[in-house]
């Protein structure tokens, strides 16, 4: 169970990741200063998703609890960015 459930994970931080760069990339114009964040987190979340895909079996035992708090710790931190963007313009 661990193990699909690791699998599951690196596959959506992999979907996120890109969909974030997409975002990033897409809305660039309109967020001038904070689109490089977005990007940022985007990259970022492909490469936790790569550690995971690439460390299995192993990361199963790990994976989940630390990259997870990673990703919500930059995830949030570019929607901060973003925010502050918007209160600006």
């Amino acid at each position: 169970m661990g193990l699909t459930l690791t699998i599951v994970v690196g596959a959506y931080f992999l979907a996120e990741g890109v969909a974030t760069i997409m975002y990033a990339l897409e809305h660039r114009r309109e967020l001038s200063e904070r689109w490089s964040w977005m990007l940022f987190a985007g990259l970022l979340d492909i490469l936790i998703a790569a550690m995971i895909i690439v460390g299995l079996p192993g990361s199963a035992e790990w994976a989940i609890g630390l990259l997870v708090g990673i990703n919500l710790l930059f995830s949030g931190a570019s929607m901060v960015g973003v925010a502050l963007a918007v209160r600006n313009a």
